[in-house]
């Protein structure tokens, strides 16, 4: 069994996933620091916290996603860990997929790396092993202690929908390549939301996220819109799918009132700042 100088970051909230802590007991075992932090506001038990195998943080979910995985990042830097790769609590990596990613940043650590991308739901690629894309959703990516403190951290303002188009174009406006395991094998399985129940909003591509994340995407994408860092070609992909997504939601999801009271909390919400969540109290 090899051992790296490297971590695992894990965020935690809801429920657990059967498997999670097989998965991080795996990583542990192998030599990797495990950071897992509770992104839940109420702490977790002694059970869970011990079960997770490594260094635990709570964070009640300050920043959200973006702000739990900054936490762990920056507790495996003061570990001294080199190498790092960031999972989500929904991912299912194998642990010599997440040893093949920090054998390849030992080698080259001028990248940004990932694993093939399987979406569970769907049962179809997401990313597929060996391509060359120009972003990385944030489960698995994986990069060295230097490219993170060359490119920074993830802006936790904008909490989750877009921190990793919003990361990974400043790491490429840094020249840093994004690359994805070519072996089908060390393929990241990952969970995107709920399953819509609305059997024709899931063949068009929707998936079920509440009201609050409906609104924080669409304030983000409306700041997003405008960084000539992000390629063009992305920002306008973007934007063309939020004009046509928020009809489908007030046509094709229950609770229309909450979805439209939230689809104009994110045209005006200001980016920049936390998120206004008062704006949404009773439904988010």
């Amino acid at each position: 069994m090899h051992s790296f100088h490297g971590a695992v970051v894990v965020t935690l909230y809801g429920p657990t996933p059967p498997g999670l802590w097989q998965h991080l007991r795996s990583y542990s075992r192998s030599g990797l620091l495990v950071v897992a932090v509770n992104n839940d506001t109420m702490p977790r038990s002694a059970q869970a916290q011990a079960l997770a195998q490594g260094f635990w943080l709570d964070n009640a979910n300050r920043g959200g996603l973006a702000g739990g995985l900054n936490r762990g990042v920056e507790a495996a830097l003061l570990a001294d860990c080199q190498t790092i790769t960031l999972l989500d609590q929904d991912s299912a990596l194998s642990q010599e997929a997440v040893l093949t990613l920090h054998r390849q940043l030992r080698d080259q650590p001028d990248q940004v790396l990932g694993p093939a991308v399987w979406d569970q739901d769907r049962q179809t690629w997401h990313t597929p092993p060996g391509s060359r894309p120009r972003l990385l959703i944030t489960s698995g990516t994986s990069f060295t202690a230097a490219t993170w403190q060359k490119v920074g951290p993830y802006l936790e303002w904008m909490e989750i929908d877009y921190i990793d188009h919003e990361w990974c174009s400043r790491a490429r406006q840094l020249g840093l390549e994004m690359r994805v395991l070519p072996a089908a094998e060390l393929k990241l399985s990952q969970q995107f939301g709920q399953r819509h129940p609305n059997g024709l909003a899931h063949r068009l591509g929707l998936q079920l996220y509440s009201p609050y994340r409906r609104a924080v995407a669409l304030r983000n994408l409306r700041w997003l819109a405008q960084k000539a860092h992000v390629p063009l070609d992305i920002r306008l992909k973007e934007v063309v799918k939020m004009a046509v997504k928020p009809w489908l939601w007030l046509a094709l999801e229950p609770h229309q009132g909450d979805t439209l009271r939230a689809l104009l909390a994110g045209l005006q919400a200001p980016p920049g700042q936390p998120f206004p969540r008062a704006r949404l109290e009773g439904i988010a």
